[in-house]
């Protein structure tokens, strides 16, 4: 299905917004399935599925898993670098795997895979046998670049696992499974509040039930914030309790106030103050505080009660 420059310009628009944040993942792709004459359309990150249009649970799974990793039609478009039609497969696909369990058992009778470089790739499959037309097809190749940004929807050069839309109570995904947000709703929110108006947003850290710690970014955008997150180390080894304090003291708060907003004593703050200090080789407490900005040592405790006024002059 032919589609007017007009309409390509429109799409690029959509896609660069999506790659930014601004809007979500899923309203280029409904675009592009709908425009081009398909019936399901899927976003993948290497093998893990991005965004998803209308695949079937069991086919999208297949695609983020032994599709992407050895169906030999899927190697072969990732060593051209070049979208490929089902139609342009220099293979009996009858005699895969993937035929047999995703092409033959939903009855698709045309797809695109577009390889998106080291990013992941975009698979669009069609219940009809049309092939898409070459110019389309070479108007999707050069909107790689552009399509494999929205894979890390408001990425700034570390690749986050999970990307969460917020506005009001609306949360939505915009990248990844936001069931394994470390962070909880509320705390979402907290986050993503705290963004407002701060240029850099919100840059902390955080650690999971499972021992494991997250990195997350929060960055106000029109109508919501867009909040990114991934597994990583923290600096120095810290400890949970430790990053609370070490935050506090970066915004300039005396002993005595974070152990009134914490809840412990001034002794253990003084203790945590010392170890952080230890940990991260800063000599004093001006260059903890220092050291605290430039490494987004902040937690969401800390920004909780800095957000409640820490309780008390300091």
């Amino acid at each position: 299905m032919a589609v007017n420059l007009q309409w390509w310009t429109r799409l690029a628009g959509d896609v660069r917004a999506a790659g930014r944040g601004d809007i979500a993942v899923e309203t280029p792709l409904l675009a592009v399935r709908d425009q081009l004459g398909f019936d399901c359309a899927a976003l993948f990150a290497r093998h893990a599925p991005v965004a998803n249009v209308d695949y079937p649970a069991d086919a999208l799974a297949y695609l983020a898993s032994t599709y992407s990793r050895t169906c030999p039609v899927h190697q072969l478009v990732v060593r051209r670098g070049l979208p490929m039609r089902i139609a342009d497969v220099p293979v009996d696909l009858r005699e895969t795997r993937t035929y047999h369990e995703v092409i033959a058992p939903n009855h698709f009778g045309e797809g695109v895979t577009l390889p998106l470089g080291d990013a992941g790739f975009l698979t669009l499959s069609s219940l009809h046998a049309r092939p898409l037309d070459e110019h389309s097809l070479l108007a999707l190749a050069m909107l790689a670049h552009d399509l494999a940004g929205m894979i890390d929807p408001g990425a700034d050069g570390t690749a986050a696992e999970v990307v969460l839309w917020l506005s009001g109570d609306k949360l939505v995904a915009r990248a990844g499974d936001p069931a394994r947000s470390p962070l909880t709703a509320a705390e979402l929110r907290l986050a993503a509040r705290a963004s407002t108006g701060r240029r850099d947003g919100v840059r902390l850290a955080h650690r999971a039930l499972d021992g494991a710690w997250w990195w997350v970014r929060a960055v106000a955008r029109p109508q919501g914030a867009l909040v990114r997150m991934g597994r990583g180390p923290i600096l120095g080894d810290l400890t949970s309790r430790e990053l609370d304090v070490v935050g506090l003291v970066a915004r300039g708060w005396s002993n005595e106030r974070i152990s009134q907003a914490l809840g412990i004593a001034v002794r253990t703050v003084r203790s945590h103050v010392e170890s952080a200090m230890a940990k991260l080789g800063c000599a004093n407490r001006t260059a903890l505080a220092r050291t605290a900005v430039e490494h987004d040592l902040d937690s969401i405790d800390a920004l909780r009660v800095a957000a409640g006024g820490g309780g008390g002059a300091g």
